[in-house]
């Protein structure tokens, strides 16, 4: 099969709810495409619309305009069996009155698997997801994360050509849910599998995703690579979305870039170039506490000691503030306390020229 095959086609789609002036409208002419063998995600706050764009793959919510594709082939008209793609609920949905083994058959004999082929089918599925033994037990005997693996071994035996995920993981707690993000990217990556990840939390997208779809107010922000979308966010809304950032204003001049009373930094530490007035974002481990007469000054409003990092707070004496990250070693002092004058530096390419003016 050609490389980087389109499985998933989004053209121009808009689902509206309701008629009229009255309408509101979930989805505003979306258009991306998902590749094959991709675990993608669609990734927003709550009301943006990435659950909907779900629904409507899987067959559940019809489009008000435009098409979904799967191979080339429209989905418009068809009924969600008559999909090829399975879908993992947030809520798992298991029988309760079935066991682990039966749970996992019955998508299988809804289909007419021959009987012979079915267990065989049921049990490398229980290996896959690592419950090799569990197949008598019920759900209700099960961990909330062993029965998120029954329900994904559930939708995984048919062999869909693409597996829908919505919200899947926000049931477990932290720790369980970080197991299962490299679970469910391992899962796709032994598979085969096209998925599509719905999730609002930004550790889940940048942890598993081999591409992101930012989403916001019904619109596709930025589509790319974890490392895209972090490094080079494309507008306001994906750099405060995803991960910590602090926005300044500044005035680039020639090699500087100036922040008013605070003093200035080399241009080189923006990724890109243009005179005049800008807005710029940047990531706290971006930056450094520098030692007297170094960067732009500032005073430590606040010092957060996280474990494995310590953040500061600094307050330009422009008037606005910055975050800088620390990684903490064992033994090190702090490098500022509140109240304490500093001065703070960048690396090259450190801070992100937004597309937006800024005012100063």
């Amino acid at each position: 099969m050609p490389e980087n095959r389109a499985a998933i086609e989004i053209d121009q789609v808009v689902k509206r709810f309701g008629d009229g002036e009255h309408a509101v409208v979930a989805l505003d002419h979306v258009s991306l495409s998902i590749r094959e063998n991709e675990f993608f995600t669609l990734l927003g706050p709550s009301g943006c619309g990435k659950t909907t764009l779900l629904r409507m793959i899987a067959g559940f919510e019809d489009v008000s305009d435009g098409d979904i594709r799967l191979y080339g082939d429209s989905l418009t008209g068809k009924l969600p069996f008559q999909r090829p793609v399975n879908t993992v609920f947030q809520s798992y949905a298991l029988f309760p009155h079935l066991t682990v083994a039966e749970n996992i058959a019955f998508g299988l004999e809804m289909r007419g698997v021959a009987r012979n082929d079915i267990a065989p089918r049921v049990e490398s599925m229980l290996e896959l997801v690592k419950l090799t033994g569990f197949a008598r037990r019920r759900p209700h005997q099960l961990s909330g994360g062993q029965q998120q693996r029954v329900a994904l071994a559930r939708a995984l035996a048919p062999h869909p050509q693409v597996l829908l995920l919505d919200e899947s993981l926000s049931a477990l707690d932290l720790k369980l849910r970080k197991e299962m993000q490299v679970e469910l990217k391992r899962l796709q990556r032994e598979t085969g599998i096209t998925f599509v990840f719905v999730t609002h939390d930004q550790e889940e997208a940048l942890t598993m995703s081999d591409r992101i779809a930012v989403m916001a107010s019904g619109k596709l922000q930025q589509v790319g690579r974890p490392e895209d979308i972090y490094d080079r966010p494309a507008n306001r809304f994906v750099a405060d979305f995803i991960g910590e950032t602090s926005f300044l204003s500044g005035l680039i001049a020639g090699d500087q870039l100036l922040f008013g009373e605070a003093g200035s930094l080399p241009a080189a530490v923006l990724d890109s170039h243009r005179e005049g007035l800008a807005a710029v974002a940047v990531r706290p481990e971006r930056l450094q506490i520098a030692g007297n007469g170094q960067g732009i000054a500032g005073v430590v409003s606040e010092v957060v000691y996280r474990g494995v990092d310590t953040v500061y707070t600094v307050q330009l004496a422009d008037g606005q503030p910055c975050r800088v990250r620390k990684t903490n070693s064992l033994g090190a002092a702090r490098l500022a306390e509140v109240g304490q004058t500093v001065r703070l530096t960048a690396e090259p390419g450190a801070f992100h020229l937004l597309r937006e003016a800024a005012h100063v």
